[in-house]
């Protein structure tokens, strides 16, 4: 997280040191589009296929399904819970579609590096009953972004090797 003064990370990997401040944006003017998932096309799911069918659940890494000849977002993207337990952030490799206001991020920046940022920036809920989370209020999250590529891409690559070695030290404890 940037001081607050200066927009400066506390820790920085030692090459990016004297690098300049980051940038905080919201999030909407920095991507490609933030789409919501809709219906699932029943006809058409098969139990293992090409192209995964991501939903809000957290158990099974959220597929519900696949499809064999279609998709909706192209990878790498970020998914984000938009119903229940909602703002939850997960970095995607492949091609997928969302469903069941599940809301997906295509976007040049290192979708590791966005994921993190999004989990780290906290959800505050507007809605009454189920809490929701909306296309306009995830565009407004406003980020911290480096100016320099390379540094996000080094950071969402330590992110990603660091998920990976959690993941698999829980599955030798199981």
């Amino acid at each position: 997280m940037p001081n607050k003064d200066k927009n400066i990370p506390k820790r920085r990997f030692k090459e990016f040191e004297n690098a300049d401040a980051w940038e905080l944006r919201k999030l909407g003017d920095t991507v490609i589009e933030i789409i919501a998932g809709g219906d699932i096309d029943k006809n058409k799911v098969v139990e293992f296929g090409k192209y995964p069918i991501y939903a809000n659940s957290h158990s099974g890494d959220g597929i519900v399904g696949y499809y064999d000849d279609f998709y909706r977002v192209n990878g790498p993207a970020v998914t984000v819970t938009g119903r229940g337990e909602v703002g939850f952030a997960k970095a995607r490799e492949t091609d997928f579609t969302p469903v069941v206001r599940l809301l997906a991020i295509r976007s040049k920046h290192n979708h590791y590096f966005l994921e993190n940022a999004i989990n780290l920036h906290g959800v505050t809920v507007e809605s009454t009953g189920v809490p929701q989370l909306t296309v306009p209020q995830l565009s407004a999250y406003r980020i911290y972004f480096p100016y320099d590529i390379q540094e996000e891409n080094q950071i969402g690559t330590f992110f990603s090797t660091l998920d990976r070695h959690i993941t698999l030290h829980q599955r030798k404890s199981i």
